[in-house]
């Protein structure tokens, strides 16, 4: 049997004392430890969010989603993480959850136009064509956006509507006539669609002359027994 004495010359209220620092003391690492260990355990939302910019990446999407997911889960309002939590679902083919992340987005972002043109393809993946389509014709026609325009000639394409998609494209093409040969091409996709081989040749032509050297136009021209140089090129325009 252990007994415990108290020294000579030390009052039993001194001994008390020591006690109680000898708890204090031996308790407070304890508690460091404890929240060292917590931190460690949950990396700050930076460092997630370069996680899953880093699988979504590589194609890892299930795991890209998790890092975002976690972000979200302390932050549901964080715009960036909400993004690219968006984008995972819609390269999994989950386009509801897509769009309630784009559209819970755009509140934190309102006109960005990228959130829109992502919030407006989770919707018509997801088969609300009617709302996605006049998101995007709204904002073509208020901003003047041939990009936008372009956007809504794919939709009409899907839909086997030939006749919207023309118009898109030519309203593409007369706001971006020579910056880019995205709309020519668009165009020429839609005239071989329907079988209109000497109009998918004159916008090839057209697109060519914008990007002289795009290995894919130059391509598509030789399929047509054209070879590619100044002489094939056409003026841009409707």
């Amino acid at each position: 049997m252990i007994s415990l004495t108290r020294p000579a010359g030390i009052p039993l209220t001194s001994l008390a004392l020591m006690s109680l620092f000898l708890v204090i003391g031996f308790g407070g690492p304890l508690v460091g430890c404890e929240s060292t260990m917590k931190t460690l355990s949950t990396p700050p939302s930076v460092k997630l969010q370069q996680d899953g910019d880093h699988e979504f990446k590589w194609g890892r999407y299930e795991s890209a989603a998790a890092f975002y997911r976690t972000i979200l889960d302390r932050e549901p309002g964080n715009p960036k993480a909400l993004e690219m939590y968006g984008r995972c679902m819609l390269k999994l083919d989950r386009p509801a959850e897509a769009a309630d992340a784009f559209l819970t987005a755009t509140a934190n972002r309102p006109g960005d136009r990228s959130l829109l043109f992502l919030l407006a393809q989770a919707e018509f993946a997801g088969g609300d064509y009617d709302h996605s389509f006049q998101l995007v014709r709204t904002w073509a026609i208020d901003n003047e956006d041939a990009e936008a325009w372009l956007l809504l000639a794919g939709f009409a394409m899907e839909l086997d509507d030939p006749d919207n998609a023309r118009d898109a494209i030519e309203r593409a093409i007369e706001l971006d006539s020579t910056g880019s040969a995205a709309a020519y091409l668009a165009a020429a996709d839609l005239a071989e669609r329907l079988g209109d081989t000497d109009l998918a040749l004159r916008r090839l032509r057209q697109a060519y002359g914008i990007e002289v050297e795009n290995d894919a136009i130059a391509d598509r021209l030789r399929e047509y027994g054209e070879i590619p140089g100044p002489t094939v090129v056409l003026p841009p325009g409707v």
